[in-house]
């Protein structure tokens, strides 16, 4: 039986022995402007979204308090990341080959430009949590 279940792989339960090696020929370079195409990357992606999923509710218990500065760096480093990995899978997907590179470009250009705005917020702003919060907060009244 276990015997019977080894010889079972991904080409014999979709007939044809294309989808393994289309699906599972992923190269291993770990550039930025590729990071679909990235074995360590794509490992980190899965990461970061298991870690987004913990830490984002995390954030928002334990806020506001000192502990919260780190989370919120963290989930400033996080969300870009997460998010320029994820578009590369669209580009990839959607975009035809001679667009790419420009597509990829900006993309990592706007997740760049993305971490910089949440870490400056997370350092010199209240925090990612904190201004998410404050969303949902009566404001302040001004009568004199």
């Amino acid at each position: 039986m276990i015997s019977g279940l080894r010889r079972l792989n991904v080409s014999s339960i979709h007939g044809n022995s294309s989808y393994k090696r289309i699906h599972t020929s992923q190269k291993s370079n770990s550039s930025l402007l590729e990071a679909d195409s990235s074995k360590p990357l794509n490992k980190a992606y899965h990461t970061s979204g298991l870690l987004l999923a913990v830490l984002t509710p995390a954030a928002f218990i334990i806020s506001p308090s000192v502990v919260n500065m780190p989370i919120d760096i963290a989930l400033g480093v996080l969300f870009p990341f997460h998010s320029h990995v994820a578009m590369n899978y669209i580009v990839s997907d959607y975009v035809p080959k001679a667009s790419r590179p420009l597509a990829r470009g900006v993309i990592l250009a706007t997740s760049l430009i993305a971490a910089a705005g949440l870490l400056r917020l997370n350092l010199e702003g209240p925090g990612l949590t904190e201004s998410i919060k404050s969303l949902w907060r009566k404001p302040k009244s001004t009568d004199k």
